[in-house]
């Protein structure tokens, strides 16, 4: 989203850290200022002690950040709220989760994986950052909201009205082309996003294949999902997964299953119409505003294992048409983003 702005409106992009070969090549045609951060450890069960210092800075970063030689100033990302300009206008894609309605469930996420001092690390600072964010989220001139869940979020958390802007998907660069045998999930192996739901449900359905793309930082919840993931020979784990090699496995698939809790707006279910193919995802969240019921997917309703496991055993890719997925696809387009984005700073600039 942000390099999209920044080619779209040939800007300077300010980000905490830039490691050229490890992000997107469209990197590389946009002027990216890195602030500079020190590096985090190797040994990722180091994170949760060094992640308040690292997040400390970067809100020193941002702040500290003189952009009053700009018109304007978008903002994004939960450091990124803290720059501000002379007109600043924040893009939201999500008050952080952990500060606010996903808290009990990542503390005790951190205390089992961790123990009691890391959560008690993180309650004394998530409570001094969720009075900053609220602080920083009170200054940009305009909120925008990713999609119609963020902007509740962002009225119940914030007190603030927003305009909805749905992010955009490079629809051009997916395939369109007959599925294969096996189910997609593209999730980051995080617990909010529903993991161990996805592999219970495939877990009851051992003659149905699935592919499950992620990766993440926190190498004690890895390894228990790899003791898990070893002992269920109809799941394959793959990552480090490039974005052409992703392309294809959309492609490929007959479908691609979102278990994501209360997802913001979950890009990965558009780039799945995107390549022609049905979503069954859980009803919460963005993917609500995306994902057509009966259409271009279906939605799943409580309790989520026994009817995702009934939705998986009697899917029929028959009854989905892939044009009509893509069509539905092409309307959070690049093209519509931009438009409408620089319709709002316009407007900023105007008033």
């Amino acid at each position: 989203m942000v390099l999209t702005l920044s080619r779209a409106f040939k800007a300077d992009l300010f980000v905490l850290l830039y490691e050229p070969e490890k992000t997107f090549e469209e990197a590389g045609k946009v002027r990216v200022h890195a602030l500079g951060a020190p590096p985090l450890p190797s040994d990722r069960r180091f994170y949760p002690w060094v992640y308040p210092l690292f997040h400390s800075l970067g809100m020193w970063r941002f702040l500290t950040l003189g952009l009053e030689g700009y018109e304007v100033v978008i903002t994004s990302g939960k450091l990124g709220v803290f720059a501000r300009g002379r007109r600043t206008l924040h893009y939201c894609h999500s008050p952080p989760r952990f500060l606010y309605d996903l808290r009990p469930f990542i503390l005790r996420h951190l205390q089992k994986l961790h123990g009691r001092h890391a959560r008690l690390l993180a309650e004394g600072w998530w409570r001094i950052w969720r009075r900053l964010d609220g602080w920083a989220a009170s200054r940009p001139d305009l909120l925008v909201a990713n999609s119609r869940t963020v902007q509740e979020r962002i009225r119940r958390y914030y007190g603030r009205s927003s305009v909805v802007v749905y992010p955009p998907v490079e629809v051009g660069k997916f395939k369109v082309r007959e599925g294969g045998d096996y189910f997609l999930a593209v999730e980051r192996p995080s617990p909010e996003k529903g993991i161990e739901l996805l592999l219970e449900i495939f877990r009851r359905v051992p003659e149905e294949r699935l592919v499950w793309v992620g990766d993440y930082l926190d190498l004690p919840y890895l390894e228990r999902l790899e003791r898990r993931v070893r002992r269920m020979k109809n799941v394959t784990w793959l990552r480090g997964v490039g974005e052409e090699e992703l392309r294809e496995l959309y492609a490929g698939c007959k479908a691609v299953l979102h278990t994501a809790r209360d997802e913001d707006f979950g890009m990965v279910p558009v780039e799945a119409m995107a390549s022609g193919k049905p979503v069954i995802a859980v009803n919460e969240g963005g993917v609500r505003e995306t994902v057509i019921q009966g259409e271009t997917g279906m939605l799943v309703e409580p309790p989520f294992l026994p009817n995702f496991v009934r939705a998986i055993k009697t899917f029929d890719p028959s009854l989905f048409s892939p044009w009509r997925c893509r069509r539905r696809a092409e309307e959070f387009s690049r093209e519509r983003f931009v438009r409408r984005m620089r319709a709002l700073v316009r407007e900023l600039v105007g008033n």
